[in-house]
């Protein structure tokens, strides 16, 4: 077991670390924009005497035929994020799981969301998910970037990860909310103490539903960097803009009002947020090269 993958099982397990870590007791989903839920829940930790919160976000996309839950959620929130999920639901099943790459945060909860809904389908880049789930290895159906799912009155398509972890990552994109999933791409932390070691973008409590433009305040290029340069290492030795530019391009080619990534607070200044990421990536490729 890699050093990511021992620390990713204590989150799981519930143990501390950085001072103390427990599960956040919000456990409200928000509906986003029609057809949109935010799902999930937060860890929570204690720096300096403050408590802070880590975001692992789910999120159900509505259509009027089928439904499609992007990434599973950790397994320590899986009663809230089932619970969640059938609040959103309103009797209805659940159609496809997408779960954006093979992580715990992302892909965790796959067993029990595809034992609650016998009826889902896992798509997405599911090259290796039948030596992580073998039993489920008939329910794989696989997607590529350009590949798109008609939901009833809205489509989901798969793009590529632009920003990514691991090479089987996907982003997506919903046409009815004109909304764009990026996984662990555009994380950031918030003006408040990181406890000892931690990579994860922090909140304070109270903060785990708002978006971006209602918080306090924006990120600023400095708090994206400190979370870019730990969660995404090798952005120290990769400059990214032509990944910029290929966002931008997609972008102008899919109208995005709204993104939704798996660690930090829905963005609804697009604009705003795309220049801070890509300075933040800048920022921490040029200091790498001091």
């Amino acid at each position: 077991m890699t050093n990511d993958d021992d620390a990713a099982a204590r989150r799981v397990a519930g143990q501390p670390r950085g001072g103390g870590r427990r599960e956040s007791a919000d456990a409200a989903a928000r509906r986003i924009a029609d057809g949109v839920f935010w799902l999930g829940g937060c860890l929570s930790a204690f720096s300096a005497g403050e408590e802070v919160h880590y975001h692992v976000s789910s999120y159900l996309v509505i259509g009027s035929r089928a439904t499609l839950l992007v990434d599973t959620g950790d397994p320590a929130h899986r009663p809230l994020v089932l619970d969640q999920l059938e609040r959103a639901l309103g009797g209805r099943p659940l159609d496809y799981v997408f779960p954006t790459h093979p992580e715990i945060p992302h892909a965790g909860n796959l067993p029990a969301l595809l034992e609650r809904f016998p009826g889902a389908r896992v798509v997405g880049d599911v090259r290796d998910y039948a030596l992580h789930f073998p039993e489920s290895e008939g329910r794989f159906d696989a997607k590529r970037p350009g590949d798109a799912i008609d939901l009833g009155g809205r489509e989901f398509r798969f793009l590529p990860a632009y920003i990514r972890d691991l090479e089987n990552t996907l982003w997506g994109y919903d046409s009815g909310a004109r909304m764009l999933f990026v996984s662990d791409g555009f994380s950031f932390i918030h003006d408040v103490p990181s406890p000892d070691g931690e990579d994860e973008p922090a909140h304070r409590p109270g903060q785990c539903r708002l978006l971006s433009s209602e918080m306090p305040a924006p990120p600023s290029v400095e708090q994206a960097a400190y979370g870019t340069g730990r969660a995404l290492y090798w952005t120290k030795f990769v400059d990214v803009s032509s990944a910029f530019a290929e966002i931008e391009r997609t972008l102008a080619e899919l109208p995005t009002e709204l993104i939704g990534p798996a660690h930090g607070n829905v963005i609804d200044d697009v604009d705003g947020m795309l220049a801070t990421s890509l300075a933040a990536h800048r920022r921490v490729y040029e200091d790498a090269r001091i």
